[in-house]
């Protein structure tokens, strides 16, 4: 997470779950529950519109909040197994793995680093 010095109106916990469960709604709703990215920033700012997120309107939208918060929308999509990201030549979509999310457990991830995390298993050849 990027440390910002933005007073926001509500909770960073408020914030996240208000986030999953948008994007959650919006990707169910889709076909094949994929979305282009663009257009799902673009539904997420207009369905979170009524939330007062920021005094300033320069700040008042999610897609906003995770690009300084978060480094970037697609930052915080990856960061989430039940999220995938498609790539082909001209677009990038979002995949909601609903058989992964667990609506109780929102935070639940795989590592909070940024980078890949490498586990050398030697076994029992250690132990000798």
């Amino acid at each position: 997470m990027v440390q910002t010095t933005i007073k926001w109106n509500l909770s960073s916990d408020k914030c996240f779950e208000i986030i999953h469960l948008t994007l959650i709604d919006i990707l169910t709703e889709s076909k094949d529950y994929t979305k282009k990215i663009n257009e799902l920033i673009w539904m997420l700012n207009s369905r979170t519109r009524v939330y007062k997120l920021h005094d300033s309107r320069k700040f008042n939208s999610f897609s906003k909040y995770l690009k300084l918060e978060y480094d970037g929308f697609l930052n915080f999509i990856e960061s989430y197994n039940f999220y995938g990201v498609v790539k082909t030549d001209k677009n990038i979509s979002i995949k909601l793995y609903k058989n992964l999310v667990n609506l109780d457990n929102l935070s639940e991830r795989y590592t909070k680093d940024s980078e890949w995390i490498f586990i050398d298993d030697l076994g029992d050849e250690l132990i000798n």
